[in-house]
């Protein structure tokens, strides 16, 4: 995969199916705010939204290990778990594709723990979502494991 152009990838994402987490426990669906600091890192908002639709968000940074294979470190300091959970060296946000328009991206961890499609809309063509998961095979991830989210419509 060609390297992530970071200004094309910031905004808003929309989760279309994940691994369950723990921190997302409550979630049923979720998104993603990005957006660029001045110092070349990416500010990071996830929002959870609770069956009741009520909502929280927590802050974080990702700050680049290795552009050319679109790995990050992100870290969501002040909160209580982050001095439990060690980013590792090698980043625990990969990139591990993008369409050509920046209108989906997959998102994993080095130790294929984790996994998150993320579109721009939370429409997701039949072709496109199975395209994500034959991608996310092919890198080592066990699609199965993926929780659809609630507000993800995939199909026509």
């Amino acid at each position: 995969m060609a390297k992530v152009d970071v200004s094309r990838y910031v905004g808003k994402w929309y989760e279309i199916a994940r691994y369950p987490q723990w921190f997302q426990k409550d979630c049923v669906s979720a998104t993603a705010d990005y957006s660029r600091n001045k110092d070349g890192t990416v500010k990071v908002v996830n929002t959870c939204i609770r069956a009741d639709g009520s909502q929280r968000s927590i802050t974080g940074v990702a700050k680049p290990v290795d552009a050319e294979a679109n790995r990050f470190q992100v870290s969501f300091p002040g909160n209580w778990y982050s001095k439990l959970i060690p980013v590792p060296e090698e980043g625990n946000y990969w990139v591990i594709d993008v369409t050509p328009g920046y209108q989906q991206a997959i998102v994993g961890t080095p130790d294929r723990k984790s996994l998150w499609f993320l579109s721009r809309s939370p429409r997701v063509p039949e072709t496109v979502f199975e395209k994500m998961k034959s991608t996310a095979k092919e890198q080592g991830f066990d699609p199965a494991k993926l929780e659809i989210d609630a507000h993800a419509k995939i199909g026509g």
